[in-house]
């Protein structure tokens, strides 16, 4: 899953896409104009992707609410979750979930980067404002009436940062950050994506985070927190998605290339990166040459086309046999 370098269908976007055939596209502010930009964009992305692979596109973007979501007035703004979780109305963050799926589903969007169900335990926690409470209970239940609504409106909601950012104090944007690892402490953070998993989301996003005792590797890199603690622990059979390659947590320790590959290995299932071509390239070649992948990479396909026939009701419109993007 790629980003795109600004609002319009330019030659690197047209590469992305037609070259790289890339799965999904991600968008962000610099993609972002107005509605009727945005909707002619995606629409162009999706006619050049069924072209070059017989594919559409999974369209993401992060519409959290709060000081995180992409489209602004006169889209429908939300409040942050900290705000909706202070009100404790559980019915307004299902309604408007619902409302912001509608708008977003008008557009081409398929998939929101939400919600974010981190526990954080204080202030000085990055997502403290982003997270709806520092009570595990209150954030699962919340984070239930979204994704009900995000469902409700047609949207398929990706819960992050699997397994839980609550406990620290870095800036994954910046560094890696590692978690508390008492099993108290680590069954605050799983208890909302335990929930969320049993109630069938769809897409799970993992964190750049460590947690010493699972792992050397974070956990978007780690297959003991991908397919130890998410697959077979928890039972999650859907989604499993990366946060962006290129944050601070993995560039400052890990090449591109060398984190997608880690990443598809330990049983990610989409990779996002975001940011630079160079990257794409260098981590699908890196990809291309490890034929050790390739059970990962069928298992991938698989969850990747089911989701696709989930937004698109009648697969046959554009599946093909085999794996394309």
């Amino acid at each position: 899953m790629a980003g795109l370098p600004g609002p319009d269908m330019d030659d690197t976007a047209r590469y992305i896409i037609q070259d790289l055939r890339v799965g999904g596209i991600i968008l962000f502010k610099r993609n972002i104009v107005q509605a009727e930009q945005v909707a002619a964009l995606i629409q162009t992305c999706q006619e050049l992707s069924l072209k070059a692979s017989g594919y559409p596109l999974l369209v993401a973007v992060d519409q959290e609410g709060g000081p995180v979501q992409r489209f602004r007035h006169p889209f429908p703004e939300m409040p942050s979750a900290r705000q909706f979780g202070e009100a404790g109305d559980l019915a307004a963050v299902a309604t408007a979930a619902r409302q912001v799926a509608e708008e977003l589903r008008r557009l081409g969007v398929t998939m929101n980067l939400a919600p974010v169900l981190d526990v954080p335990r204080s202030p000085a926690c990055p997502l403290w404002e982003r997270g709806y409470s520092s009570d595990p209970e209150r954030v699962a239940d919340f984070g239930l009436a979204a994704i009900k609504g995000y469902l409700a409106g047609g949207i398929l909601p990706v819960v992050k940062h699997f397994p839980g950012l609550g406990a620290t104090a870095l800036d994954s944007h910046v560094d890696l950050p590692t978690a508390v690892t008492a099993p108290a402490e680590q069954e605050k953070d799983l208890a909302p994506f335990r929930k969320a998993i049993a109630a069938g989301v769809p897409g799970v996003m993992s964190a750049h985070v460590l947690i010493p005792e699972w792992d050397n590797l974070p956990a978007s890199l780690s297959p003991v927190a991908t397919t130890g603690v998410l697959r077979e622990q928890l039972g999650f059979t859907g989604l499993a998605c990366t946060d962006d390659l290129e944050m601070g947590a993995i560039t400052k320790k890990w090449p591109v290339a060398e984190a997608a590959r880690l990443a598809v290995a330990a049983g990610q299932d989409v990779i996002l990166i975001c940011e630079q071509v160079q990257h794409m390239i260098q981590a699908l070649a890196g990809l291309a040459a490890s034929p050790d992948l390739e059970a990962r990479f069928q298992a991938a396909w698989t969850r990747i086309l089911a989701a696709k026939q989930r937004l698109w009701k009648n697969p046959s419109a554009f599946c093909r046999t085999g794996r394309k993007n």
